[in-house]
């Protein structure tokens, strides 16, 4: 999932940046959601301090605030140094400042004609998500489609997968989400590597996000405090795997 804030301090045009990626979102169905729609810059830093997800910055640069949209793209990049950043504004004249200030902006939006804000904002959003979607395939990630959406879960965020009580349906717990969707788990086996083991024939579980096993009582705790069953024919398998302390 990628965190999308706006920071616009006309409100008429905030409403309308907001009505566009909205809808940019749902055309495209894309893994997105916006977080944070506010004139105020201070909000943005407040709310971005307990968010883990990539985000996404549309910034003005003019916020008629203490805080300017420069000054607030390198506090977010300081916080967030893979975010994107992306400059909607008229002072056209400014864009050099973007390479002083070291806030490495995807994209400058030049605010003319309503069309070609809309058109913008459109492809940056379509390139984020391909430079998400390939930076992630590096750091190795469990791709869904679901509901018409490419999700894509970065293995070290996946707690485990179990059978879902729905026929044909795998649900996949995750530490910020869960997700029910279509799948077998013998097919999903064989996608992961190493981290994963299948503890039971309902269940496959991620090693690292393992917080303590009860052999004597068949169960795996997780970090998040779910636990899943093990069962007596794969209970020697995990305890093999499980070679180091956790």
């Amino acid at each position: 999932m990628i965190d999308i804030y706006i920071c616009e301090d006309n409100k008429k045009q905030l409403d309308l940046f907001t009505n566009y990626i909205s809808n940019t979102i749902m055309i495209e169905s894309l893994d997105m959601e916006i977080v944070l729609s506010t004139p105020d810059p201070h909000m943005i830093l407040k709310e971005i301090l307990t968010r883990e997800n990539t985000g996404v910055f549309f910034l003005d640069i003019d916020l008629k605030s203490d805080i300017d949209g420069l000054a607030l793209a390198q506090r977010i990049r300081q916080i967030q140094p893979r975010c994107f950043i992306i400059f909607i504004t008229s002072h056209t004249e400014m864009s050099f400042l973007t390479f002083q200030y070291k806030v490495e902006a995807l994209d400058f939006i030049i605010k003319d004609t309503t069309e070609h804000i809309k058109a913008k904002i459109h492809e940056c959003l379509l390139n984020v998500q391909e430079k998400y979607t390939s930076s992630n395939n590096i750091t190795k990630t469990f791709i869904i489609n679901h509901s018409d959406k490419c999700i894509a879960i970065d293995y070290n965020d996946i707690l485990f997968f179990e059978t879902s009580s729905n026929i044909h349906k795998v649900i996949l717990h995750a530490k910020k989400r869960v997700l029910e969707f279509n799948g077998h788990l013998k097919e999903i086996e064989r996608q992961l590597d190493y981290r994963f083991y299948r503890c039971h024939r309902s269940y496959i579980i991620n090693k690292d996000n393992i917080s303590e096993i009860d052999f004597n009582n068949f169960i795996v705790y997780m970090k998040n405090g779910e636990t899943c069953p093990i069962s007596v024919r794969l209970k020697k398998g995990l305890r093999k795997l499980i070679s180091q302390p956790l």
